[in-house]
């Protein structure tokens, strides 16, 4: 018997475009039918290309740049129905689809109906349980979440990184264990063996990625600057950029905290492109994860345990599995004397220790969560979809 996937998403840049390439990438080369549906604009569109056997269906392009609210959802509704079109045109009944990083609910639903309509199949790879930031206004939320109900309900298999992913599904939304499956993140390193520490005579963290509250980039700022004012050597690079509307208020308050005492802070407020990447990461002895209100799991934090550095991190969301697993230096509580507190213990750690703790984070995130494992564990998932009755 064989079956034929389609590998749906709907983002076209950073870390959501390269977990789709290096997920293709690995169920191409276990012999995995697969068809791609992504935006025009996709980062790695060559690569997905270049696969053997792959086919890659692209939709219209997905607004990323900033612009007008109506202009952008002039785009954002073309690229809803051309890639809902691909769908209706090219999937065929019993075909499995695997839903990865979906619109905005209630607009992401609208995949899923088309599915159900279809006699598609449907795996959904949960990145994020509980949304980062709704996208209807408090009195209209109800609209949202009922639409993400809807989606985990009609969706046969539910898979997530982390048994924290789990719980959150669980306890948030009601669903059964049964259903879920966890496989963990794939990793993503800047180059072969771990990156070489800095030599600087401070602390060099870094906090890197999309800018968004729950990431507790207000408790790392505050932080840091406490330090720097007691004469701690410790310098904070910021690097990303805002990449949701609804955070724009809440970055512009980090601002306004950096401005008061920017001495300790290095501001990168653009996109970090793939080139840019290893040196940014090598400029740093600790990737620091302050964050919050979070159910997910952090690629970013994959990426520098794969290139060797240690991880200074609260437990939300999967981050405390990956703490216990792969190493690295807990914050106890989201709180500003709680993040200084785990940066003044990577300080007396120094900078061999930090190393080693890199290495054994590198060995542990590349063996065990490598793109071979995620790929034979996402097939299991097809396989046991596709054959049962």
């Amino acid at each position: 018997m064989s079956y034929r996937v389609f590998l749906h998403t709907p983002e076209p840049i950073s870390a959501a475009a390269r977990y789709i390439t290096e997920l293709a990438t690995a169920l191409n080369q276990r012999g995995v039918d697969l068809d791609v549906i992504c935006p025009a604009n996709h980062q790695f569109r060559r690569e997905l290309q270049a696969l053997p056997g792959v086919r890659v269906h692209l939709s219209a392009v997905r607004s990323i740049e900033a612009c007008g609210f109506w202009r952008k959802a002039a785009a954002n509704a073309r690229f809803l129905i051309s890639s809902c079109a691909l769908l209706v045109r090219c999937a065929r009944r019993g075909d499995l689809v695997h839903f990865q990083y979906v619109l905005h609910f209630p607009f992401g639903a609208l995949f899923f109906l088309i599915s159900r309509l279809r006699g598609l199949r449907i795996v959904f790879t949960v990145h994020d349980p509980v949304p980062h930031k709704w996208l209807l206004p408090p009195a209209l939320r109800w609209i949202s979440r009922a639409a993400l109900q809807w989606a985990y309900n009609t969706s046969e298999v539910l898979v997530v990184h982390s048994e924290g992913g789990k719980k959150a599904l669980t306890r948030h939304f009601g669903q059964s264990p049964e259903r879920i499956t966890v496989i963990v993140h794939g990793p993503y390193p800047l180059q072969d063996g771990p990156l070489a520490m800095p030599d600087s005579a401070r602390l060099e963290l870094l906090l890197f990625g999309a800018l968004r509250e729950n990431k507790g980039v207000h408790l790392a700022i505050r932080a840091v600057q406490s330090l720097h004012g007691r004469g701690v050597p410790v310098r904070l690079t910021i690097a990303g950029r805002v990449m949701n509307r609804n955070e724009r208020e809440y970055w512009e308050r980090c601002r306004q905290l950096i401005a008061a005492e920017p001495e300790p802070i290095c501001l990168r407020e653009e996109f970090i492109s793939d080139e840019q990447l290893p040196d940014l990461f090598l400029h740093s002895h600790c990737l620091l994860l302050p964050y919050t209100n979070f159910a997910s799991d952090s690629g970013v934090a994959f990426m520098a345990l794969a290139s060797g550095r240690t991880i200074i991190a609260t437990r939300a969301g999967g981050l405390g599995a990956l703490l216990d697993a792969a190493g690295g230096i807990a914050i106890e509580e989201p709180t500003v004397e709680a993040v200084g507190d785990a940066i003044r213990r990577a300080l007396r750690l120094g900078s061999p220790e930090l190393a080693r703790l890199g290495v054994a984070g590198a060995a542990h995130v590349l063996s065990e969560c490598g793109w071979p494992k995620v790929a034979r564990d996402t097939q299991k998932v097809y396989e046991a979809l596709a054959f049962q009755s």
